[in-house]
């Protein structure tokens, strides 16, 4: 197909978007994408895996600044995250692919997501230190104890040096190897094959939340590991869409030209936004999540409406 001068515009515009997302939270761009693609092609299967495809270039490109600076970690319970998640997500394309396509771009999750981005502008990102600093003074005030608490004021770039030098030791609220701690992985595994399959998203932010807040990871080595699962993530279920594509409807899910100008932008802003992410203190880096997230919630939102 043929694109109008204004729509190449817009697709860059949207790709420069993602790109900022995924290079501070590895937050898909599937609110701003999939409505756009769909007002373009009418298609919304042609939507969810260009917005599948854009996720796995822009991560590709972006997590190379993350990976220079060893900002990852690859455990047991990422890797049961990821198996589970794709072998889900073959069963969500199969689902979208057989049944009538509901409203997928419903208003709740744009709207979750603005909340959550004014949650961390104002309060910062919740880390595995922040929690147990807030659950200590709650439980503190609780028992009525008179004694103040000590506040957990050290800045966050020494705590993610201190997570540098001490290497595997990264610790959350749940143990190593507890039953609890392999359930979890099982259900975030489900809940990112679900979204990835049935919204063509790279879940990339849930897998954050997971590392950051479950399993203690710091902010920075969150977000690099969530992009390296992301590449996975996007590449499977990109390539789930084109074979049952063939199988049930005939045909593959794909263009090239707007892949191409949502990429020029995605590529350009996501290296550009990775470098500056890595000289920012990972305070400084949360408070900016929560702006991204706000932003990109917003957007969502108005995408949704206009759609």
């Amino acid at each position: 197909m043929s694109l109008e001068i204004y729509q190449v515009i817009l697709l860059i515009l949207i790709g420069a978007l993602v790109g900022i997302s995924i290079s501070f939270i590895g937050q898909t761009g599937q609110g701003v994408v999939l409505p756009i693609v769909l007002l373009i092609t009418g298609d919304a299967f042609l939507a969810i895996a260009i917005n599948l495809l854009n996720d796995l270039i822009t991560s590709v490109f972006v997590s190379i600044g993350y990976i220079r600076k060893r900002e990852f970690k690859i455990r047991k319970d990422t890797l049961i995250i990821i198996i589970v998640a794709l072998s889900i997500s073959l069963l969500g394309v199969f689902i979208l692919l057989i049944t009538p396509i509901g409203n997928i771009y419903g208003w709740f999750i744009p709207l979750f997501i603005t909340f959550l981005g004014f949650i961390f502008l104002y309060r910062g990102f919740p880390t595995t230190e922040k929690l147990k600093n807030t659950a200590h003074n709650l439980s503190q005030k609780f028992l009525k104890k008179s004694r103040k608490t000590e506040i957990f004021d050290k800045k966050e770039k020494k705590v993610d040096e201190e997570f540098a030098i001490r290497g595997e030791d990264i610790q959350g609220f749940i143990p190593g190897g507890s039953r609890l701690f392999y359930i979890l992985a099982l259900v975030f595994g489900i809940v990112i094959g679900l979204n990835s399959g049935l919204f063509g998203a790279n879940s990339g932010f849930i897998i954050v939340l997971a590392l950051v807040i479950i399993y203690g990871y710091p902010i920075k080595k969150g977000v690099g590991t969530a992009l390296i699962l992301s590449i996975v993530m996007c590449l499977g279920t990109f390539i789930i869409y084109q074979i049952l594509g063939i199988m049930i409807k005939g045909q593959f899910f794909f263009d090239l030209e707007i892949s191409l100008y949502l990429a020029i932008g995605s590529i350009i802003t996501g290296i550009i936004a990775s470098l500056y992410v890595q000289r920012l203190s990972a305070k400084t880096m949360g408070r900016s999540v929560g702006i991204v997230i706000f932003m990109l919630g917003i957007i969502s939102l108005i995408f949704y409406f206009i759609s």
